[in-house]
């Protein structure tokens, strides 16, 4: 099966639509209005970034200006079919010697299943109450190019216990990746590839790598150290940090992944772990990083907490220097960037796609997939996007507070304050009065920034200050209520609860003379 010629993307057609499988060629070069579709939400981002990927690499616009005309029609068959004539054989799954993101000659002692290849079937806490054995035991040739660049890309490797010693990818176990969603999929793919001004910008050294080959067809040596900026464009994009070979596929059957039933199946693959070192961190396009003063290391962001992921937003879509206010340096995902500039005052609104994993190192605990609408005017004004995040998370430190001393209590001879009984430390009230806050929040922020004027913030602000404040004072309530039976609780309350107020009050907008700065603060 090769990616560039035959049908394999699983998409329906919109506004509606029974699924079907389309080729690249018909998604980029035809006016149909497609959406992939997949029953998994990580493999359905890890299908369109891999479109992306291959778009990237064989069809970078030259200029701003070629790469609009990219996203507003689509592309002359002529010019796709001269693109991927110097790369026949690049992307075919079953190739006899470069099958791609493969290895030929794997040597393993043991067949491993095709749901290794799935992050979460096996190795999730709770793999066990959701999934069958054998849930993903054959998929289709499309499903599986996919498969193995999401496991090479975006997941942690096959690493862990018995298994440990593979190599993550570029990004980290678990990066957190950040597109820009169109109206359609042929728009989704266009608007994150970089023109090559905007390329050379984050991988000043493009040109000289641009004939380097992918791993697949020059294999990475074993124990080499390589430098990040000795790596091109195409092979960081399809940096594969396994060897890995599958199977070869057997008769018909139907997906586990996608439900089509197809002539070649593959039910399982072998793999094998080698050592090499990559020197410094590799600028992928479509992950924002952050720079830490302390440590001096730069790294992609990810999800380390069960915390939503609005608490990360303008990391997402802010630039931040390291200076003397700021010890910790953040640059959004390169795809982001040159929408801010594709954009400018007169933009749509931009929806913003990010998914990920939460891991413990090969452990999947959880999977992540959002979609944020930012209204437009969000590229002049990143600085109430941050004033935003910063007071959501604000709301939340003061419910925590509040229950965190209803909890443990108070005993202060020293300050002469009255003694207050606490329901006790074996009970983590302040973490579930989080969890909910996060869970009865996230609707308040979201809303906020779909509807918010960035020229004049300050009255979607109040709205959703006003929304936060009333939603915070109801947890604190609803947490507590339960052990007001006993009467020294009920004191503790009270004073918890003037606690509560005195921080709410004190994230209320100072106001003065000279008006606000468009945030809500003086």
């Amino acid at each position: 099966m090769n990616l560039l010629i035959e049908e394999w993307i699983p998409v329906r057609p919109l506004p509606a639509g029974a699924m079907d499988k389309i080729g690249l060629k018909q998604l980029l070069c035809g006016d149909g209005k497609w959406e992939v579709c997949l029953p998994r939400d990580d493999m359905e981002l890890a299908a369109i970034q891999l479109l992306i990927s291959i778009t990237q690499v064989l069809l970078t616009p030259k200029t701003p200006e070629e790469l609009k005309t990219r996203i507003a029609k689509p592309l002359p068959e002529s010019e796709y079919d001269a693109a991927i004539k110097p790369y026949a054989g690049w992307f075919q799954l079953d190739h006899p010697k470069y099958p791609f993101m493969q290895v030929r000659g794997v040597v393993a002692k043991i067949i491993t299943p095709m749901d290794k290849l799935f992050a979460g079937i096996t190795g999730s806490e709770n793999c066990c109450f959701v999934n069958e054995p054998n849930v993903v035991s054959q998929i289709c040739s499309g499903c599986a190019a996919i498969a193995l660049f999401n496991q090479a890309s975006c997941s942690p490797s096959f690493g862990g216990g018995s298994e440990g010693g593979f190599k993550n990818g570029l990004r980290g176990s678990a990066p957190i990746t950040t597109l820009v969603q169109g109206n359609h999929l042929r728009q989704t793919v266009w608007l994150n590839v970089l023109n090559e001004t905007n390329l050379l910008q984050i991988i000043p050294w493009h040109k000289e790598t641009a004939s380097q080959m992918p791993t697949w067809i020059e294999p990475i040596k074993e124990r080499a150290t390589i430098k990040a900026q000795q790596i091109g464009l195409f092979r960081g994009l399809f940096w594969q940090p396994a060897h890995v070979e599958l199977l070869t596929p057997e008769a018909s059957a139907q997906c586990a992944c996608c439900g089509v039933t197809e002539g070649k199946m593959y039910s399982g693959f072998y793999k094998a772990q080698f050592g090499f070192n990559v020197s410094g961190t590799w600028p992928h396009p479509h992950s924002p990083r952050i720079m830490d003063s302390k440590n001096e290391g730069e790294k992609f962001l990810s999800y380390k907490f069960s915390t939503p992921s609005w608490t990360q937003l303008s990391r997402f879509v802010v630039r931040q220097q390291m200076d003397d206010t700021n010890i910790e340096g953040q640059q959004p995902a390169a795809v982001v960037m040159q929408m801010k500039d594709i954009m400018k005052r007169n933009a749509e609104k931009l929806h913003l796609l990010v998914g990920g994993y939460r891991n413990n190192q090969a452990k999947i605990l959880e999977r992540r997939h959002d979609v944020f609408t930012l209204n437009h005017g969000w590229e002049a004004d990143t600085k109430t996007i941050k004033y935003l995040v910063e007071q959501g998370l604000s709301y939340k430190e003061a419910l925590y507070s509040a229950v965190t001393l209803f909890m443990k209590g108070r005993d202060d001879k020293k300050r002469k304050l009255q003694s207050l009984k606490g329901i006790g430390p074996k009970i983590k009230l302040n973490q579930v009065a989080v969890a909910q806050f996060y869970r009865r929040t996230e609707p308040t922020l979201e809303n906020t920034l779909a509807k918010i004027d960035f020229s004049a913030p300050d009255i979607e602000l109040t709205r959703m200050r006003t929304a936060l404040r009333k939603i915070t004072a109801e947890m604190f309530e609803e947490v507590t209520m339960p052990y007001m039976n006993d009467p020294e609780l009920i004191r503790t309350a009270a004073v918890s609860k003037l606690i509560l107020r005195k921080h709410l009050n004190e994230l209320e907008p100072q106001q003065n003379k000279g008006g606000s700065d468009g945030t809500g603060t003086p």
